[in-house]
């Protein structure tokens, strides 16, 4: 059975990433580099602010009217977007949890050098549990497969 193996981080949807990400820096924390996503499924600038060994809270902006972003923003305005997590099989996951309503039949490949939080793997599989199945929380679900290293 598939199961969820690490809390990764919330996203928290902002207008002014510069200005959230000062905030959190004058706060005494350290924001790694920002990692660009313009191509779906994402199409985000995140920065991901780690907050120990617990998990991090990651900032993210959408790159264009596109994104899926945008339309929070401009509804919802500021705030989390999303709680992502790590599992051992996504694939078995979106088998196994057939209560959930998942955004897209299958697994999106993210390319070469996307890094998911604080972890870059050599592949990075995602998909997303819409918020009606999970008490109005977004579920952003990671598979991280072969070699995974540190992204700073």
């Amino acid at each position: 059975m598939a199961k969820i193996v690490e809390f990764l981080t919330v996203n928290v949807a902002v207008k002014d990433l510069d200005g959230a990400v000062k905030r959190y820096a004058d706060m005494g924390l350290t924001p790694l580099r920002p990692n660009r996503m313009p191509d779906p499924p994402a199409q985000i600038t995140d920065v991901t602010v780690p907050l120990g060994a617990a998990g991090s809270i990651s900032l993210i902006s959408p790159t264009d009217d596109r994104s899926p972003v945008a339309p929070f923003l401009a509804k919802r305005g500021e705030g989390m977007y999303s709680v992502a997590v790590r599992v051992d099989d996504l694939a078995g996951a979106m088998r196994e949890w057939t209560h959930l309503d998942w955004v897209l039949p299958e697994p999106a490949v993210f390319p070469e050098g996307t890094p998911a939080c604080h972890l870059l793997p050599d592949r990075l599989l995602a998909n997303w549990v819409k918020p009606r199945s999970l008490n109005g929380v977004m579920l952003e679900v990671f598979e991280l497969q072969g070699e995974i290293r540190e992204f700073k």
